[in-house]
């Protein structure tokens, strides 16, 4: 992003360091919107020009910001601003569409990978069909205002909902779709989470950096009968993007 020319000059002779004075422009920013999640902030070399600051001073106040969780660098592509932590609560039944839509979020899938396989012994037990049946997997990419948020691989039997595979597309909501192609609603969930390391290709998707965690949630829903699941999946997602809340 081009900075304005008639952004502010910092004071060059106030007790206030000058890197603190631009972490304060840089958040000024952020905060009205100006630089909105998924932007990219000026150039380094901008920064300088505009601001009359030395680089070290540059770097000094992106890194701070980067700490503070406000800022996240790609490699090769440059400096952005984060999206907000997420709070999704584990007792809601609704699928990302709907959690994020609610929060003014532009939410866009896109499919990784689609496909029909035989679902081998342990998908066999979690969706509690023969370890020889064809099962589909979706995979899909969620990003929250072009932000990598979520993978979330899906598998379901195809006993259950015959010809599934043609009517999954990039931005199908699922749970609709059980619901009104098969008259299958989601009434029920379980869910088991977990934390690890992102491997390597985990960290190229969602631009994150070595050594950070992510969530693991297995999640099997059901309908009004809970011996019959309609659906498993594992949803992965970055632990800095999202809050995990339970209310009681």
């Amino acid at each position: 992003m081009r900075l304005s020319e008639n952004a502010n000059p910092l004071a060059k002779n106030a007790a206030v360091p000058l890197y603190e004075q631009l972490k304060f422009a840089l958040k000024e920013m952020i905060s009205t919107r100006a630089l909105g999640p998924g932007d990219t902030i000026p150039t380094e070399p901008e920064l300088c020009k505009q601001y009359n600051v030395s680089r070290i001073t540059v770097r000094r106040a992106i890194a701070d910001l980067e700490a503070e969780g406000l800022l996240e660098k790609r490699h090769g592509k440059g400096t952005f601003v984060t999206l907000p932590k997420m709070e999704t609560s584990l007792l809601n039944l609704g699928g990302f569409s709907e959690s994020f839509g609610l929060r003014r979020y532009h939410v866009e899938k896109s499919i990784l990978e689609l496909g029909e396989e035989s679902a081998g012994e342990d998908l066999g037990q979690k969706l509690g069909i023969d370890p020889s049946a064809t099962v589909l997997h979706v995979s899909r990419l969620i990003t929250a205002d072009g932000t990598p948020f979520t993978i979330e691989s899906s598998y379901f039997s195809l006993d259950l909902f015959p010809g599934l595979v043609s009517e999954i597309h990039d931005d199908t909501s699922l749970y609709n779709l059980l619901q009104t192609q098969y008259g299958r609603e989601v009434k029920h969930a379980k869910r088991v989470i977990s934390c690890r390391v992102a491997t390597p290709k985990e960290n190229t998707i969602f631009h994150c950096k070595s050594g950070d965690i992510i969530f693991e949630v297995e999640k099997t829903v059901f309908g009004e009968d809970r011996t019959i699941p309609l659906q498993y999946s594992i949803l992965l997602t970055p632990s800095t993007r999202m809050n995990l809340v339970i209310e009681v």
